[in-house]
């Protein structure tokens, strides 16, 4: 069997128990729903809104976004699904920069032991122009945080251009023993950058065991075999094989640590019936506290995954997120990355010109004030640059001030 059509079959059997996993958790029940919606206006600067290259005008212009958001609490089930919708109107003939995404996640306690959990997602932006602060204190981590990771492209697709990424996962969870659980889990996703053999879908299905060793001390071991299919195409193709060692421990009161370490075995398809086997270290650490007053992430990772097209590549992300309440009335919040991207790891490709490493960094700083219960202002300012590319890309600086209007409703 081909890697295109294992795949695409691998694409359908997840994308089937996904959907099974959301017909589960939606049974009919007694249920408590709750509807909000998040609508903003607000005008702004930047001195190079989609990251182009060469010499870009400092552009204004206002921005509309919507936030609906909707969470459904069961006995034995909880569902919420997030979407986001926004505008720019720029000057300058920059045109219009709109976004549109949406989430849905579930959870579903099948017995005392078991637990299944889903998350499906669509994305449609043009990549690295947005980079927001919206952190939430003082809340619970959203449904569906340890599912199997989605892939984010690590080269950004080529900054400034258009994706669309259609993703979904899902995974069960089971205890063994008060010590001992066991869960098995798939992560998809079709990501679309418009053709031209840069198209691509994944899949990653994995296995993990873990064991409490402590009252706050797991460690466990986890298998993850990931299959990169580009379409049009075989060059780039790849089956990456990770196993790792994890350990999960909470430091005091607040702080939890969660830290993998492991290897990656890459076979590549180099094309005329070529394949070339590598290997890469492999590895992710996260570092979070969460109370009523402060929310704090850092996380730094390593990982082999495929970008838009030119296959596979090492990425290297760290990051960190950190929102503080300063009052019943005002918040700040500050969210942070640096990633680098190797080289691609297969050595024959189509395209003439072969892509360099690429660097990233994006920040964005927030504050806000809520005038009363559903009228907030906020200002807040970013910052976006990519390095490494073999074209002069200047860095997007940001300004922007606003208003947000919530609905509330049933």
């Amino acid at each position: 069997m081909t890697m295109a059509r294992h795949s695409r079959r691998l694409l359908g059997t997840s994308g089937a128990i996904i959907l099974l996993d959301l017909a589960v958790m939606a049974s009919p029940a007694a249920a408590q729903d709750r509807l909000t919606a998040d609508a903003s206006a607000s005008l702004g600067i930047a001195t190079n809104p989609f990251l182009e290259p060469g010499s870009t005008p400092v552009a204004i212009g206002p921005t509309l976004s919507l936030r609906p958001s909707w969470t459904s609490e069961r006995p034995l089930t909880t569902l919420r699904v997030e979407g986001d919708a926004r505008a720019t109107f720029y000057n300058r003939g920059y045109g219009t920069n709109d976004s549109f995404g949406v989430q849905g996640y579930g959870s579903h306690k099948v017995s005392e032991t078991t637990t299944l959990n889903a998350a499906v997602g669509y994305i449609n932006a043009i990549v690295g122009t947005f980079g927001e602060a919206r952190v939430p204190v003082g809340t619970a981590l959203p449904i569906g945080a340890d599912l199997p990771t989605l892939i984010n492209d690590p080269a950004l697709a080529g900054v400034g251009r258009r994706q669309k990424v259609y993703q979904g996962s899902g995974n069960i969870v089971s205890i063994l023993s008060p010590r001992d659980q066991i869960e098995a889990g798939v992560a998809v996703s079709a990501n679309r950058y418009g053709g031209n053999l840069q198209d691509f879908n994944y899949a990653t299905p994995s296995v993990a065991y873990s064991r409490l060793l402590g009252e706050k001390f797991t460690v466990g071991a986890s298998f993850a075999v990931s299959f990169s299919n580009y379409l049009r195409t075989t060059i780039g193709d790849a089956t990456v094989y990770q196993p790792s060692l994890t350990v999960s421990r909470s430091v005091g009161e607040r702080w939890t640590l969660n830290a993998s370490l492991g290897a990656a075995l890459i076979n590549l398809d180099e094309g005329l019936g070529r394949n070339r086997t590598t290997t890469a270290f492999n590895g992710s650490a996260n570092l979070c506290r969460r109370d009523t007053r402060w929310t704090a992430c850092f996380n730094a990772a390593r990982q082999t995954v495929p970008s838009a097209f030119q296959g596979v590549r090492t990425s290297t992300v760290v990051g960190t997120s950190l929102g503080y309440r300063v009052n019943e009335a005002d918040d700040l919040a500050f969210v942070g990355s640096y990633s680098h991207a190797s080289e691609p790891l297969q050595r024959d490709l189509i395209a003439v010109v072969r892509d360099t490493a690429l660097d990233f960094v994006g920040a964005n700083a927030n504050f806000s004030h809520r005038f009363r219960r559903t009228l907030s202002g906020f200002v807040s300012a970013g910052y976006a640059k990519s390095f490494g590319d073999s074209i002069r890309r200047d860095a997007n600086l940001t300004a922007t001030a606003g208003v947000t209007y919530r609905f509330n409703g049933r």
